[in-house]
């Protein structure tokens, strides 16, 4: 059976880096997303992101869409089926309300992994060291930026706080191993 890995949690808490971890140790490829964001230092396009515009960004058929500030984000059906073609257990890094749409349209094919850490100053003082803007930081430091995890989704995730990278890679091989 096809599974998907599905990974959300707030800014800064890791899932880029769990996400490449999966495939650089245990082959499992990451579904790209799209977004209208600007590319950040060091991104390639089709790898960290189909970055797009808002005109080819109207074009596609999303599972999930939604807009952040004033970028907008996406995952394709046509992503993950692409996916699926090469691997029956792919990753996919998706916000709060992906997850919802996610866990609704594929059920059991979804293991669902809720990345944070154990405070709201560590997050912070990642998205600074990654050098994301000031105002930005900001603004998902505040209010439901923060993705947090909702009541009616705690049934359904596997939290993992992402404090220490040695712990956390531990724990992943125990989750690829159970699935």
């Amino acid at each position: 059976m096809r599974k998907l890995i599905l990974i959300a949690g707030p800014s800064g808490a890791g899932k880029t880096t769990i996400s490449e971890y999966l495939t650089k140790e245990f082959g499992i490829p990451r579904v790209v997303t799209h977004t209208t964001r600007p590319k950040r230092p060091g991104e390639k396009q089709h790898q960290a992101y189909h970055f797009e515009d808002d005109t080819s960004f109207s074009k596609l058929h999303f599972f999930e869409h939604v807009r952040y500030g004033s970028y907008q984000y996406g995952s394709s059906k046509e992503a993950l089926d692409f996916a699926w073609q090469k691997n029956n257990l792919v990753s996919l890094i998706v916000d709060i309300q992906g997850a919802e749409s996610y866990l609704k349209q594929l059920k059991q094919q979804v293991y669902f992994l809720y990345v944070t850490t154990s405070s709201k100053q560590e997050l912070e003082k990642r998205l600074f060291a990654r050098g994301d803007d000031p105002v930005k930081i900001q603004e998902r430091m505040s209010g439901d930026e923060l993705n947090q995890l909702p009541d009616e989704l705690a049934s359904s995730a596997h939290v993992l706080v992402n404090d220490d990278w040695s712990t956390t890679k531990k724990l992943l091989k125990e989750i690829i191993t159970s699935l």
